[in-house]
């Protein structure tokens, strides 16, 4: 989930970071969280669409191809300089680079292939991840297809791929070609899942906390309040539970096929997925 930051000690509210994503943060950070603008709210998916979007018909009728989420997929995660890590949840991208519905399938297809950029964090920090989200970063896609229920929005978790260890790519771009395709519909979303943590989230190193004068005060607050209104995802967590700390309780991966979860916190960020769609 991308403003959030947290202290080694305690994984506490979000601050200038995303929700999901924890980062050895000092808790000082969490007085910049104005500068940042977390924003909650349902996940209503908004915007001018994907670049693919465009030119569905005639890239379906071609039989082409599409990569959904360029934009963020050439961001790569500032770790480990400024490492933070997505933890257990599922999120896509609202707004990669500028574009709205970024990960929002244009036509009717199969995901063929899929790529996550991670960062590589030192020992001290993929010690504080493994105490608290899991010895084993692992990340899966899910296809999602929107509903309402009781007047409210919800994703259904039509299909996924295989959950994967990450262990060996920190540090370097992962590549996984599926050797059965995941049937795509026009309109669904592809979301990155994250049963327990993966430094995948993009962070400008505008946004970092420094230390002057004796006080913290974030690097450059104009360019990461630009890269923000540019970059936002929604993360799979209530949407009264946004400002508050990640726990069991309140974060949860959809990892069950025919599940409905609420995508109901915004954040700021880009995670670092691409996704390649075949029209069929």
């Amino acid at each position: 989930m991308r403003r959030e930051t947290y202290n080694k000690e305690l994984v506490k509210l979000m601050s200038t970071k995303t929700f999901p994503t924890v980062g050895r943060r000092t808790q000082a950070a969490a007085a910049f969280a104005g500068l940042i603008a977390l924003i909650a709210g349902l996940a209503f998916m908004s915007g001018p669409g994907n670049q693919a979007g465009a030119a569905s018909g005639a890239a379906a009728a071609a039989g082409k191809a599409v990569y959904l989420g360029k934009a963020s997929a050439k961001r790569i995660p500032l770790c480990p300089q400024n490492c933070q890590s997505v933890v257990i949840v599922s999120g896509f991208q609202a707004k990669a680079g500028g574009v709205g519905n970024a990960y929002r399938v244009p036509f009717i297809g199969n995901i063929t292939r899929w790529r996550l950029k991670l960062g590589k964090p030192t020992a001290k920090d993929r010690q504080f991840f493994q105490d608290r989200f899991g010895a084993v970063p692992q990340a899966a896609i899910g296809v999602l297809a929107k509903r309402e229920q009781n007047g409210k929005i919800v994703y259904k978790l039509r299909r996924r791929s295989a959950i994967q260890n990450l262990n060996r790519f920190l540090g370097k771009t992962a590549t996984f070609n599926l050797a059965a395709p995941i049937k795509v519909n026009k309109g669904d979303y592809v979301a990155l899942i994250v049963p327990t943590w993966a430094p995948a989230l993009a962070v400008p190193d505008a946004c970092s906390i420094v230390r002057v004068n004796g006080k913290d005060q974030m690097k450059n607050p104009s360019v990461c309040r630009q890269f923000n209104a540019s970059n936002s995802w929604v993360a799979s967590r209530d949407r009264t539970t946004c400002t508050q700390k990640v726990t069991m309780r309140n974060s949860q991966p959809q990892i069950d096929v025919n599940s409905l979860a609420s995508y109901g916190c915004r954040f700021n960020g880009a995670l670092t997925y691409g996704v390649r769609v075949e029209s069929r």
